[in-house]
């Protein structure tokens, strides 16, 4: 907890306001009722608080002290501590139905905010620093056909920080706007007649698998019955990761349930490990520190900002050990296959989570679920006739969802991995650190509709389906404010994430070779 709080502490305290108290008073007993009389918290109290520990947001310029309640938030306790201090006003809308902003957060109100607004900057570009990643400029390295792709969009990103920024609050309230627009056109609202056809889609792929199986005699069948059960898993996984959302019925138990049935009992996958991760990632987008999802040391590294850094959701050091100096170099060569096996590795994360985090939401029924996945997955693998069949089946099943692994992947690995300080509003900061795929319409059920991620990333809440009727909007409100909006086709964006990984690469290998050339030089007057 002080982690969280004094690194809180410290970015808000980097501009220096004055404080003045009026009056104090916490709601009677606590409950959700509109204060007659207010508390003005400013910006220099607001720190000093954070610093002696306590839970406090700023949501409408209202503060709430969330120390009673972190423990119990549905989304972890870290999704809550990464925004401790600071104003969450769009993450909190972009990530809960209405019902909880309107009325549940209202019982921990403590007071109002107020701020020195002489000594708040008036411009984004004021507190930005520069790109901390190096541009890769070796002329050999030109006719790299992923090393070009990525220099072209690292371009693109390092032009974000020379081009002149829109007001922070001009930001917020057109973002602000704009989800108001699309609430009004209705694009928050499920279409179930889309579920439907899925649904369908989802029984298929099953049925094909458990009747190629079951009634199998020659081996391609078992092999095609593999492909079927890949394509299954594949394809559920969106759903769940709507239900994670609380984007199917907006009735956080229910979908709670719905992603428990989906994740655990026909995947063997924690929907709680999953929320417990997720929640994170959207909130502390590629931050080499707080971000779980691009924190897969030893094996990938966006940035040499991840080397030896403490991992505040793992709560290790991710070692830059012998392993991950190896692996780092060839990173790009070894993506694809490293992606084929992350399944497996899903599962270790969830039976992790399960037994090990202090508090999970309905943990005995997750648990059951997975046993009971692998109960009848080892059942039906028994009809398989040979040993060496059913891992081969086990492997093909598996590592054909790699493109789901790469999906998610593709939309972050290739992209800024800067910190810009807290006063960076959230939508800038969601269009900076995530890529959209674009793709033809007909090809949206392979991706899932999730393939855009960029405007997932600005409205979690949204359902999928509807995700490609926004990206019009976005693109507009991009232009409107001169903030770039990252989308490449499939390909490309391969060709952006490999030559990220490269340039990663490709630093470790100059150290490395710098180091050498060190104890030589060492060596050898010795000799």
């Amino acid at each position: 907890m002080e982690i969280f709080s004094f690194s809180a502490y410290q970015g808000l305290a980097f501009y220096p306001f004055s404080s003045f108290s009026l009056f104090y008073s916490m709601p009677p007993n606590n409950r959700a009722i509109e204060p007659t009389l207010y508390t003005y918290i400013t910006r220099k109290e607001l720190n000093e608080r954070v610093k002696q520990g306590e839970h406090l947001i700023i949501f409408n310029d209202k503060v709430y002290k969330l120390d009673r309640w972190i423990k119990y938030h549905p989304g972890g306790e870290l999704a809550i501590r990464h925004v401790v201090g600071k104003d969450a006003t769009d993450e909190i809308t972009a990530m809960h139905p209405a019902y909880i902003y309107e009325k549940t957060i209202r019982s921990f109100y403590v007071g109002e905010y107020v701020e020195n607004l002489l000594q708040l900057p008036s411009k984004i570009a004021s507190v930005l620093p520069p790109p901390s990643e190096p541009v890769l400029s070796d002329e050999h390295r030109s006719n790299d056909l992923i090393t070009r792709l990525y220099l072209e969009h690292k371009k693109a990103q390092d032009d974000v920080f020379l081009a002149p920024q829109a007001d922070i609050q001009t930001v917020r309230s057109r973002y602000r706007r704009l989800e108001k627009e699309l609430v009004a056109r209705g694009l928050f609202r499920c279409n179930y007649w889309r579920y439907g056809k899925e649904v369908c889609r989802y029984i298929t792929f099953f049925y094909l698998a458990l009747y190629l199986t079951l009634k199998g005699t020659e081996t391609w069948h078992y092999l095609l019955s593999s492909v079927f059960m890949a394509a299954f898993w594949h394809q559920i996984t969106f759903t769940a990761h709507d239900a994670g959302h609380n984007g199917i019925t907006s009735n956080s138990k229910i979908d709670h349930l719905i992603g428990i049935f989906i994740a655990d009992f026909c995947g063997g996958l924690s929907i709680a490990w999953w929320k417990s991760s997720h929640n994170v990632h959207h909130i502390v987008t590629n931050d080499p520190v707080h971000d779980p999802d691009i924190q897969q040391m030893p094996f990938f590294a966006m940035t040499t900002r991840t080397f030896n850094a403490y991992s505040s959701y793992y709560k290790r050091i991710m070692a830059f050990d012998a392993a991950a100096n190896f692996l780092i170099q060839h990173q790009h060569k070894l993506y694809y296959i490293i992606l084929a096996f992350g399944r497996f590795n899903l599962h270790a994360l969830s039976f992790s989570h399960l037994l090990t985090a202090p508090v999970v939401r309905r943990r005995w029924l997750e648990l059951f679920g997975i046993v009971f996945f692998f109960s009848w997955f080892s059942y039906f693998l028994s009809y398989v006739p040979s040993a060496t069949l059913r891992v081969a089946y086990v492997l093909i099943s598996y590592m054909l969802t790699t493109p789901l692994h790469v999906q998610i992947t593709l939309s972050h690995y290739g992209m800024s991995t800067d910190d810009l300080g807290p006063e960076e509003p959230f939508p800038s900061k969601m269009l900076r650190t995530t890529m959209d795929v674009d793709c033809p319409e007909w090809l949206d059920w392979f991706h899932g509709g999730l393939q855009y991620q960029a405007v997932h990333h600005l409205f979690p809440r949204m359902p999928r389906h509807n995700l490609r009727q926004v990206v019009p909007l976005v693109k507009q409100f991009c232009k409107d404010l001169d903030l770039t909006y990252h989308v490449y086709t499939f390909s490309k964006g391969n060709g952006v994430v490999l030559g990220a990984l490269k340039s990663v690469g490709d630093q470790v290998r100059l150290m490395n070779e710098v180091a050498h050339h060190n104890v030589e030089e060492m060596v050898a007057p010795a000799s």
